[in-house]
C-alpha cells in the first residue's frame, strides 16, 4: 500500500517557553480584555526597535507562545476559567524577560464561539478573496455539512502539496489565506487555515489541529469541524485528500479520530 508522506515543519506559534525567565520592567503594552466572552485577547504592544516579544498564554498545564507582531488576536480556547497572559520580551540569545503579566477570567457566552474568530494564525475578514469564495459557494445551501463538503472539494481540488515551500520556510512563518488561493498551492498548515477560515467565515466553527497522523511520519496539520446537526465535531485532512485525490485514490472526507494524535488546537 502506497504510504503517504508529507513533509511539514514546526511553526514559530508552537515553540516552547525560554529556557530562562527573568521579570523586568513594564513595557508599553496592553492587553485587551473587551472579547473574553468571545473567547479572544488582544495584545496592543509597543514596539522596541530590534526587541523580539512574545506573548504566552496558559491555563492550567496548558502554555502556547506566539510571536508578537501584527493581527495580535489570540484565541483562549480552553473553555471557561482562569488564565494568565504573559508580555516576553528578549534579553538576549534564548534569555526573556517578563515585562507583563495579567490574570483573566473567562465564562464563554457559548463555548465554540471562539472556533468561529479571526485570530493572528487563521486571519481572514470579509473582503478577502476566499472568504467571498466561501460565501459563493454556499449561496444557496442549507445544511451544514452541505456547505462543509462544498468548500471542503474546492480545496483539496484547486490546492496542491507544496514540497519545495516546505523545505524553505522562516521560522516565524504565519500562512495567509489570500497567498494559497492565489499560488494554489500550500503545505499542511496552508490548507488548514484555508479551511477554518472559509468554515469560520459562513459560521462553522472549525479548529486548527496540530499533531501527528498514523502514517505521517512529520508534524501535522488538519482540521476539526463542528456539525451542529449531529451535534459533534469531526475530523478533516484537505492536505491528506488533496495528495491522495492527485494520486487518482479515492478520499472519504470525514476521518476516524482515532488515526490522529492532537498536540495544538487553536
Amino acid at each position: 500500500m502506497f504510504k503517504l508522506r508529507i513533509t511539514s515543519f514546526l511553526l514559530v506559534v508552537f515553540l516552547l517557553l525560554p529556557s530562562t525567565v527573568v521579570f523586568g520592567q513594564a513595557s508599553l503594552s496592553n492587553i485587551d480584555k473587551s472579547q473574553l466572552n468571545s473567547g479572544i485577547v488582544s495584545v496592543d504592544y509597543k514596539y522596541q526597535k530590534d526587541v523580539s516579544a512574545k506573548v504566552m498564554i496558559s491555563k492550567g498545564n496548558k502554555s502556547y507562545t506566539y510571536n508578537l507582531k501584527s493581527n495580535n488576536r489570540f484565541p483562549l480556547q480552553f473553555e471557561d476559567g482562569e488564565y494568565t497572559i504573559s508580555i516576553l520580551e528578549n534579553v538576549a540569545g534564548n534569555k526573556y524577560k517578563v515585562v507583563k503579566k495579567e490574570k483573566v477570567t473567562v465564562n464563554l457566552t457559548n463555548k465554540n464561539e471562539v472556533f468561529l474568530q479571526s485570530i493572528q494564525i487563521i486571519n481572514w475578514n470579509k473582503d478577502m478573496d476566499p472568504i467571498k469564495k466561501a460565501k459563493e459557494l454556499t449561496k444557496d445551501i442549507k445544511d451544514d455539512k452541505e456547505k462543509v463538503k462544498v468548500i471542503y472539494n474546492y480545496i483539496i481540488n484547486n490546492v496542491s502539496y507544496d514540497y519545495n515551500k516546505a523545505k524553505n520556510l522562516p521560522v516565524d512563518y504565519v500562512s495567509s489565506i489570500e497567498d494559497t488561493m492565489k499560488t494554489s498551492l500550500g503545505i499542511c498548515y496552508d490548507y488548514s487555515v484555508l479551511l477554518a477560515a472559509m468554515l469560520r467565515s459562513i459560521d462553522i466553527p472549525t479548529k486548527l489541529i496540530m499533531g501527528y497522523k498514523n502514517d505521517i511520519k512529520a508534524y501535522h496539520g488538519w482540521n476539526q469541524v463542528y456539525l451542529k446537526d449531529i451535534g459533534k465535531w469531526v475530523t478533516i485532512d484537505t492536505t491528506y485528500d488533496s495528495i491522495k485525490k492527485g494520486n487518482k485514490e479515492s478520499v472519504s472526507m470525514i476521518k476516524n479520530d482515532r488515526d490522529y494524535l492532537v498536540e495544538k488546537q487553536y
